[in-house]
């Protein structure tokens, strides 16, 4: 009986009624829109740097491969990607079959704060009005990681690029607009 009336005695107050539970609401509310906005950029983050590949369009039929951190393929060409460049080891190929070797490269440095934490690299063929028409493309490269592109690519003038947009401290930060693009010829 004295362990009973000791356990009541001694129980742990009860949590205070909050005097606006209105003040209480807006906060759940707001922790919830919050919640619901760092979804949503990672679902976009995601999507638009998802670890998707691209084929070709028409004639130039092309598959994108899907190897990470692996060894670069032989008679591939290594294209990196860095803050805000794309640097192809050599700047044109002969017609036919060709095997890009896309590479977020280690050896810069950046803070996720500027942007580029993820690269992609489409390849894109210029048409006779200037116009750009996707060819392949690879996505989602994460710093240090590789991933291979073969295509088959018909005379002309193309562009190697990085259509990466992303939201760093408010700002849209587009990779194409910062210089992320680099022309390359194929030849008959």
């Amino acid at each position: 009986m004295w362990a009973y009336y000791y356990q009541k005695s001694y129980q742990r107050p009860r949590a205070a009624v909050e005097p606006y539970p209105e003040e209480s609401m807006k906060r759940f509310f707001l922790s919830l829109a919050v919640a619901g906005a760092l979804f949503g950029a990672v679902a976009v983050t995601a999507a638009c740097g998802g670890d998707g590949d691209s084929g070709g369009m028409g004639d130039m039929g092309g598959m994108g491969g899907g190897m990470t951190n692996a060894s670069q393929p032989a008679g591939s060409i290594r294209v990196g990607l860095v803050n805000w460049e794309v640097e192809p080891a050599q700047s044109e190929a002969k017609a036919g079959t060709v095997t890009f070797w896309a590479v977020h490269d280690m050896d810069h440095g950046h803070m996720s704060s500027d942007g580029g934490v993820t690269h992609d690299l489409q390849v894109m063929k210029k048409n006779a009005d200037g116009s750009l028409q996707l060819v392949g493309q690879v996505q989602g490269l994460t710093m240090g990681q590789a991933k291979e592109l073969t295509l088959t690519l018909a005379p002309g003038d193309y562009e190697l690029s990085c259509n990466v947009v992303e939201q760093v401290d408010g700002k849209v930060v587009g990779h194409y607009a910062k210089g992320m693009r680099a022309p390359f010829k194929v030849t008959a």
